[in-house]
């Protein structure tokens, strides 16, 4: 039998897996699992014979036990359901955010919170991410942007002004747009002592920022507009953003101080 055919079977009824799922705690004799698990005898039998003759179970004497095999089908089949559920929620997120969420630790999204825009609020996300730059009594700040944005250059003014080591990625379009628009703004941060300001040789297609224990992943749209944002503390979270900062940082240059000087306006 092919395995999609054994998936097909777990999958096609509730009860099967309910029935496994009462047999991780203990071994149980079949009026057991009809009582417990409130199902009908015939219903119970069905689903024993089922999946005994996978080797999921065991009878012995008329007491039903999980085999290691079994345990493991249940593990993943509900690492699966979570999975699905965590797509479901987070789908539109993880497809912004593109190659980047194929390491991202799913766990990780459990206890994290997902920021949209939404109709009566269509600032929400980059709102929250310059609040929480603001906001944020942190020792250091990493940081990739794949956009000039001056709402989040105010919003990280405080951190870089109060002593935070500070390092800051972008590419090689965001440079040159900071210089030409707003080259007052590019020089004030690279002057600051505890600011260093990195150059990526690729294009960036999504923001992060690691404050301490702390981070915020920003996906963008086609337009280059803030998407979605995931806020979350998960220590998981924590070291795959600072890997991905890491991993992005070994690839960049400082930027030298002459290159950033400010030049007056046309």
């Amino acid at each position: 039998m092919a395995s999609w055919e054994h998936v097909a079977f777990l999958a096609g009824s509730e009860n099967r897996v309910q029935i496994l799922e009462t047999l991780h705690d203990r071994p149980r004799r079949q009026c057991e699992l009809v009582s417990e698990c409130g199902l009908s005898r015939s219903t119970v039998h069905r689903a024993l014979d089922g999946l005994a003759d996978r080797e999921w179970i065991h009878n012995e004497g008329g007491v039903y036990r999980l085999t290691v095999g079994g345990r493991l089908v249940l593990d993943q089949y509900e690492l699966l359901e979570a999975t699905i559920e965590r797509v479901d929620e987070w789908g539109s997120f993880l497809q912004h955010l593109g190659e980047a969420a194929t390491t991202l630790p799913a766990a990780a999204l459990d206890d994290a919170q997902l920021v949209s825009n939404a109709p009566e609020n269509p600032h929400a996300v980059i709102g929250h991410v310059a609040d929480a730059f603001a906001t944020s009594d942190v020792d250091t700040f990493r940081g990739i942007s794949p956009v000039v944005s001056p709402v989040l250059n105010d919003g990280a003014r405080e951190l870089a002004t109060s002593g935070t080591e500070m390092e800051y990625l972008i590419d090689e379009s965001v440079f040159d747009a900071s210089q030409s628009s707003y080259p007052e703004a590019l020089a004030a941060a690279h002057s600051i002592e505890h600011f260093t300001l990195y150059l990526y040789p690729d294009e960036l297609t999504f923001g992060l920022a690691v404050l301490d224990d702390r981070v915020l992943i920003s996906t963008y749209d086609e337009h280059g507009s803030l998407h979605e944002c995931l806020d979350g503390t998960d220590e998981a979270l924590v070291r795959w953003a600072n890997d991905v900062y890491e991993d992005h940082r070994a690839a960049a240059e400082p930027v030298d101080a002459p290159e950033v000087e400010a030049t007056p306006r046309q």
